[in-house]
């Protein structure tokens, strides 16, 4: 993942889990939060400021 453009990244790995990157530096995130896939991803403490829902990713 380049880093460098954006302050926050979410990947989905259904259907069991999906990923927040966070703090960039350069061209890498440096850190990771794993959530169970359908978990709200919450982003307000960023300056994206909302709050993401997974539940509707699909799962295939």
């Amino acid at each position: 993942m380049y880093a460098s453009t954006s302050p926050a990244c979410s990947t989905a790995s259904p259907p069991t889990s999906s990923h927040l990157h966070t703090l960039p530096k350069e061209d890498e995130y440096r850190s990771v939060l794993s959530l169970g896939f359908g978990t709200p991803v919450d982003l307000t403490s960023t300056v994206v400021g909302l709050s993401l829902a997974t539940d509707a990713f699909p799962r295939d």
